[in-house]
């Protein structure tokens, strides 16, 4: 692979396919994901033509996006000579029977004849949409806002799905930022925060257990890393510690326990429910004697130029979150706290940790094959994590998904979310 990215090779020599039904990959080295299939159980991996392909791929940036080879029941609508007509950048995608699709090799049933992605929606509006209209399910976006999921609790619960959703949401401090350069103070900080507080900024425990450390339930090192319960005392008591947080900033350098610095940048979601999170963490903060200059943007905009960009100099982030890719912590740790994933913009190293053990161990444990013993090192990595506080986890994620009530649901164990493939309309 490396080769091939270098320019030094054309082909990438480990990978093969010995025949029409066969993909052989080798490696350089073990790596754990691939050896127990979780990588390559993603719902979205597949392989495709190189014949079609490499003359998209040529270009640079590739443009195989817009010119998608389909094999499953639907393909993105196109004008029938392979260029995309259902896809509009940040606003839709719309899915249509696939003709040379055979029911009787697929496993898949596909009742639905047309599916339609809409982007760019106001979280509330749209959650109303789907719950009060027909044929509309949630997508990719948060539960609905505190007052809708009370109202469809109590009226139209058969409405709603809500599971674990192997994610986490945590406040995201910036190591390069004073004070937040001192672990002893981002221990304070999550030491003070009422967790409970900020739950109900979201809709309550209907979302969630609050969280003690990073690996969420179900995720292989939740329990080593101390299960529910957690194993630093400034992330135990689930409604804050202000004295125990208070001792934290003295050790810190601040001799009162309070914070007496200059005003600071925090840099949060502008839309609800995560707008109202922004500014309870603001409120939390306060009790320390911590000032900000609080922006609330567009979420786009927060990742790309705020809280992804280093530069920026955002001192915390209220409205951080992430989900596996796969069943393991590989997914959920590397990508957030490793220090080669720091990049100019865009990036979703938030804290911007960059410790040379953290980097080793995340690296080391890639390559380890073994079940029992890679739980016990992500566990170990938890433990660092949390025990340093770049991030402040207080949410293990459920997904609350939704929709309207002349649609039959069915969820996807993969990522607790619909699976349009077997949904159909009553």
């Amino acid at each position: 692979m490396k080769d091939y990215v270098d320019g030094k090779a054309k082909e990438i020599s480990g990978i093969t396919t010995p025949d029409d039904t066969t993909l052989v990959i080798k490696l350089a080295k073990p790596v754990g994901v691939i050896s127990n299939g979780q990588s390559l159980s993603l719902p979205a991996t597949v392989p495709v033509p190189k014949d079609y392909a490499q003359k998209y791929d040529k270009e640079n940036p590739s443009t195989y996006g817009r010119h998608q080879v389909f094999t499953g029941p639907y393909m993105i609508e196109n004008d029938g000579k392979g260029k995309l007509t259902g896809y509009k950048s940040g606003r839709s995608i719309t899915l249509v029977r696939n003709p040379v699709w055979d029911p009787k090799t697929d496993y898949r049933p596909a009742y639905l004849d047309k599916i339609t992605f809409s982007g760019g929606n106001d979280i509330d509006v749209a959650s109303r949409r789907i719950l009060s209209g027909k044929g509309f399910a949630s997508g990719d976006f948060a539960a609905p806002p505190v007052n809708v999921l009370r109202s469809a609790l109590s009226t139209r619960k058969d409405q709603l799905s809500i599971l674990p959703s192997q994610g986490i949401r945590f406040i995201a401090l910036n190591t390069t930022v004073k004070p937040f350069d001192n672990a002893d103070v981002r221990r304070a900080v999550a030491a003070a925060f009422d967790k409970n507080a900020l739950r109900l900024t979201r809709g309550g425990p209907t979302l969630g257990p609050i969280a003690t450390h990073y690996i969420p339930p179900d995720i292989p090192g939740h329990e080593e890393a101390g299960g529910a319960a957690g194993k630093f005392d400034f992330t135990k008591n689930p409604a804050g510690d202000l004295k125990l947080a208070q001792e934290y900033m003295k050790k810190g350098g601040f001799p009162t326990g309070m914070y007496t610095g200059p005003e600071l940048l925090m840099v949060g979601d502008n839309q609800p429910p995560a707008s109202n999170t922004g500014e309870a963490v603001e409120a939390q903060l306060a009790k320390l004697g911590f000032k900000f200059n609080y922006r609330q943007v567009p979420r786009p905009t927060m990742f790309a130029k705020f809280c992804g960009a280093p530069k920026a100099k955002v001192a915390v982030c209220p409205n951080g979150g992430w989900g596996k890719d796969f069943f393991d912590a590989q997914s959920l740790l590397d990508p957030v706290f490793n220090g080669k994933n720091i990049i100019p913009a865009n990036g979703v190293n938030w804290s911007n940790a960059d410790d040379p053990e953290l980097n080793e161990l995340l690296d080391s444990a890639v390559s380890e094959t073994d079940p029992e013993a890679r739980a016990k090192l992500y566990a170990e990595i938890d433990d660092k994590i949390t025990g340093d506080a770049y991030v402040i986890p207080w949410l293990w994620d459920n997904q609350v998904n939704f929709l309207s009530d002349n649609v039959k649901g069915v969820i996807n164990k993969f990522n607790s979310s619909w699976d349009m493939a077997y949904m159909s309309l009553k």
